[in-house]
């Protein structure tokens, strides 16, 4: 499959979660880096004007962008990706506590932890899809212990995080290129939410507030993806 055939194929974000988007993007990028290595900057920018929402494509094409080798970073990337022990780390930290990631106000309240998913984390917010809207808005109103599912990938330094907020605020754009018109689907829903009332975030560390969550953030902030698309 052609590099540009396998961008098409995560471009269209409706069959997997970020971190397997995160995996597809890292090898399909690497692969067009080392055929063409004039197309990555502009597939990198089209990849993540179709799929905003998700922290480990910003993830991915950072470190492939500052990487002097994309493909011996695709594959660190893509290991750290399938490897991630967030899971592992939050069923060790709920230890038995009875957790809810979907519902309302019943289920949220019977809970001892409201777990919401996100895609995408930075200073003072986080991505989360339009379903989890409710059920946070419910946990706030009775003020749930609520912790925010993460995830390798997700949590953003500030001025990527700025980018990718504007970047989500922004209608997708038409095909513009041969490399934008590959990817003709409509991005994957997202909304911008505040940490308020988010007392932990499970990752990779382990499950820790925020500030700590986005203290081990291991993500550059290539100039290229900041501003000038």
């Amino acid at each position: 499959m052609h590099p540009i055939e396998r961008l098409r194929f995560v471009a269209k974000a409706g069959w997997g979660g970020p971190a397997e988007l995160g995996v597809e993007a890292a090898y399909a990028l690497a692969e067009l880096a080392e055929e063409e290595p004039p197309a990555l900057l502009p597939a990198c920018r089209r990849l993540l004007e179709r799929n905003p929402a998700c922290g480990p494509l910003w993830w991915v094409a950072a470190r492939l962008l500052c990487a002097g080798d994309p493909m011996s970073e695709a594959a660190r990337c893509a290991r750290a990706l399938e490897e991630d022990p967030t899971e592992q780390r939050l069923e060790e930290a709920l230890s038995g506590r009875r957790a809810v990631h979907h519902g309302g106000v019943a289920e949220v309240a019977s809970a001892d932890v409201v777990l919401v998913r996100a895609n995408a984390l930075g200073p003072g917010g986080m991505v989360i899809d339009d379903d989890d809207g409710g059920m946070l808005d419910a946990a706030r109103a009775i003020e749930a212990e609520v912790w925010a599912r993460s995830g390798v990938g997700r949590a953003l330094p500030a001025r990527l995080w700025q980018a990718l907020r504007a970047r989500l605020a922004m209608p997708a754009p038409a095909a513009r290129t041969a490399v934008s018109a590959y990817f003709d689907h409509v991005p994957a829903p997202g909304v911008v939410v505040a940490l308020a009332g988010v007392r932990r975030v499970a990752g990779p560390g382990g499950v820790v507030p925020p500030a700590e969550a986005l203290a081990q953030c291991d993500c550059p902030e290539p100039p290229e993806l900041l501003s000038g698309w």
